[in-house]
This record gives C-alpha cells, structure tokens and sequence, in this order.
C-alpha cells in the first residue's frame, strides 16, 4: 500500500516531465494559493496565542487552534480544487483587445465563437490577430495559459 501511495505521488508531481505550459501554470496556482493562505495562516496564530488573555485552559486553546486549522485547510482545498478546473481551448484568433486589468478575446472553434475574459496568465506578446491558438483556461479565476 505504502509503494503504491508513493507512486501516485511521484505521478502527480514529476517536474522533470512536466511540459513548460504544465510548469507555468503550477508556478501560478502555487503563487495564488501563498497569496490565498496569508490570512489563514494569520487565524491559527491568532487562534493559538491570541487567546491566551481569556482561554487560560491550554487544552481549549488547543481544541480551539485545531478547529481554525480543519476550517483553514478546508477553505484552501476547496480554492485549489477551484483553481484545478481547466478547460482546453484551440482555435484561431478573431479578436483580442486589453480592456481596463483584463484582455478580451475571441476564438474561433470551429462553427461558434469562444469569448473569454482573462485576467492573469496571458502575454499579449504571444497573442496576434488570425493566429492558432492553443490554451487552457480557468473559468472561475479567469486564468489562462498559452500551450505552445
């Protein structure tokens, strides 16, 4: 069981096999789910050393700081659970234009048109009028990342 778990680890993260596309996209879930965790991380101090002016029992403090942890990992893996769903989109470019902190684009797969919003992930060095583009796309964040 043990060799077993070890492996579907190794599978999950294997870095040396990782396409760039792969690379670049967990460098930006990882950097969002940091920026997501400062304030649980804040809430289990706080829960912990906080408390000890009006908890002077260490077994509630403790009780107390482990209830925050649970509801702190629960909150960070549903979020990375929402970071996780990806969709692949392949088509060519009809219209792409930057409006306000966001880009606007418009591909064509196939009969029907595809419009995305997407805020982080996008170079728009990388992005020309009637080219093929390949990407994935994270409905919920609005992240997307160029395949190449």
């Amino acid at each position: 069981m043990k060799k077993e778990f070890k492996q579907e680890i190794k599978k999950k993260v294997d870095l040396k096999n990782m396409n760039q596309a792969e690379k670049d996209l967990s460098t930006m879930f990882g950097k969002m789910i940091l920026k997501k965790s400062i304030i649980p991380f804040i809430l289990i101090l706080l829960s912990f050393f906080g408390t000890s002016s009006f908890i002077t029992n260490i077994w509630a403090r403790f009780g107390l700081t482990l209830a925050v942890t649970a509801g702190c990992f629960y909150y960070l893996k549903l979020y990375r659970d929402k970071l996780q769903q990806l969709k692949y989109y392949e088509g060519k470019v009809i219209y792409f234009q930057k409006k306000e902190n966001q880009y606007e684009l418009l591909l064509k797969n196939g009969k029907l048109p595809i419009k995305l919003n997407i805020k982080k992930g996008l170079d728009e060095n990388n992005v020309k009028k009637n080219q093929i583009l390949r990407l994935y796309y994270n409905e919920p964040e609005k992240v997307a990342i160029i395949v190449k």
